[in-house]
């Protein structure tokens, strides 16, 4: 009983009183791709760290909008919830990385957005401690092609994996797919939590992109939005 009632409180009494109606997500990010999409009625998108349908979330205004998409999460509690109120998404429970495999979660709670599969950032966020399980883990391109057969164009990838954004950007072909947009975090190397205004630059992240022809269109703090 109160697991059920802690299910209902994270799904439907939390985000209508801790949300605004215009925006969903941390930093503005989803108004931002709104706007930026708004003659486009209907697209896909693809969130890696999805965490919960509406609280913090990129990609809501777009399914509100008529889009739909893949959300990836390592925690089960996270697909559960968009499994209820994101039906017309497909909601995989599942770690992405560049290889497959199986890899250690670390963890507070069972819904928590700082969970991770990087024990070092997990040190940082978590310092009173941690729990720990595993998870199978994929590829994009893995996901990509066994349920679109690679035939499917990306408007939007949005990745927020605390720590492994690098590992989920190589787990995808991005000369093959090339999503339209990217939005990701970039955390600074040396302090997480500093806001230097010029440390992104020498991030590999950043620099992996730039490789690919990405540019910086849009940035608040740690969250960034790239262009292909």
């Amino acid at each position: 009983m109160i697991n059920q009632l802690r299910y209902y409180y994270y799904l439907f009494y939390r985000p209508k009183i801790f949300f605004p109606k215009k925006s969903y997500s941390l930093l503005g990010e989803d108004t931002f791709l709104k706007n930026y999409f708004s003659k486009q009625k209907k697209g896909f998108y693809i969130d890696v760290g999805c965490y919960h349908p509406l609280s913090g979330n990129n990609t809501y205004l777009l399914y509100k909008k008529g889009w739909h998409g893949m959300n990836f999460d390592i925690s089960k509690l996270s697909i559960d919830l968009f499994n209820f109120y994101r039906k017309k998404d497909r909601n995989i429970w599942c770690g992405i990385s560049n290889k497959s495999g199986n890899k250690k979660i670390f963890f507070r709670k069972k819904l928590n957005m700082l969970n991770t599969l990087n024990k070092d950032i997990a040190k940082i966020h978590f310092r009173n401690g941690f729990k720990t399980s595993s998870i199978r883990v994929n590829t994009l391109n893995y996901f990509l092609k066994k349920f679109y057969n690679s035939k499917i164009k990306i408007d939007l990838l949005k990745i927020d994996v605390e720590g492994e954004e690098l590992n989920v950007l190589k787990s995808i072909n991005l000369n093959f797919y090339r999503p339209k947009i990217i939005s990701i975090e970039i955390h600074n190397q040396n302090s997480i939590y500093e806001d230097n205004t010029n440390y992104f630059k020498t991030n590999k992240i950043y620099k992996f992109l730039v490789t690919k022809k990405y540019k910086l269109i849009w940035r608040k703090k740690y969250s960034f939005i790239f262009r292909g």
